[in-house]
């Protein structure tokens, strides 16, 4: 198994020359993940976390503010990085500009600091969250596929891209508030095989959570037709 993950690896960095995710330079053969200049200018989220979500939390909170208030349908979150500074850069070069070689910084850093917890949820597969056809073919990929693909790799879970298809032409999230947001998903999903589900215990996969509703509706999908745990890893969490 060893030796297969090694040849995955080699052959993502042959198509994809390893670049810092931080400032984009490539990095050296000493250089695994990070280049040493921007070794500390980013960090994960140390301390109290949202026991739904994910996000950082004063000491004393259980959830946050969202979380305290909104009935999600997603059981728990995680993320290694909050979406802030360098990061946001970082991530947009990612979904947008043809960085699929940072997944494996990002898919390294989620199996180091939010591996543990993870692996105790006890997931049959990893389900990236599908863009539609149209945006994928104008894009040339789903960064959260690269995502999954990686993740899968350092954590020994296959991969399902095929689960769930997106069937309906959404506006683009950032543009919207909560409730448009939540509008915008309405029926935007669907099985690709209905009736044919077999997993129980889901780990969603995606660059950024924000509110949830993505994540919310996929959930609320895969549960309607018989899992019964749904969970979601992002690179990066927004405060």
């Amino acid at each position: 198994m060893k030796e297969k993950q090694k040849t995955g690896n080699w052959f993502w960095d042959a198509v994809y020359p390893r670049r810092c995710p931080v400032c984009d330079g490539l990095l050296s053969q000493k250089e695994p993940y990070l280049c040493r200049n921007c070794v500390e200018k980013i960090h994960p989220i140390h301390g109290a976390r949202c026991k739904k979500c994910g996000k950082p939390v004063e000491d004393e909170a259980e959830f946050c503010r969202d979380c305290s208030r909104t009935r999600h349908s997603f059981d728990r979150g995680f993320a290694p990085y909050s979406y802030h500074g360098e990061l946001e850069a970082s991530l947009m070069r990612f979904k947008y500009h043809e960085r699929q070689e940072y997944a494996g910084f990002y898919a390294h850093a989620a199996c180091r600091y939010v591996g543990s917890q993870i692996r105790r949820r006890n997931a049959e597969v990893l389900v990236p969250v599908p863009i539609h056809p149209a945006r994928r073919r104008y894009r040339g990929y789903n960064q959260a596929e690269v995502f999954a693909k990686r993740l899968s790799e350092e954590f020994q879970i296959p991969m399902n891209a095929h689960l769930i298809r997106r069937v309906k032409r959404t506006k683009p999230q950032k543009e919207l508030d909560p409730a448009e947001r939540r509008k915008n998903l309405e029926n935007a999903f669907a099985l690709e095989k209905p009736g044919q589900m077999k997993y129980r215990r889901i780990l969603l996969v995606d660059d950024i959570y924000t509110t949830g509703s993505t994540v919310d509706a996929l959930a609320a999908l895969l549960k309607k037709n018989g899992a019964v745990q749904v969970d979601f890893l992002c690179a990066a969490i927004v405060k």
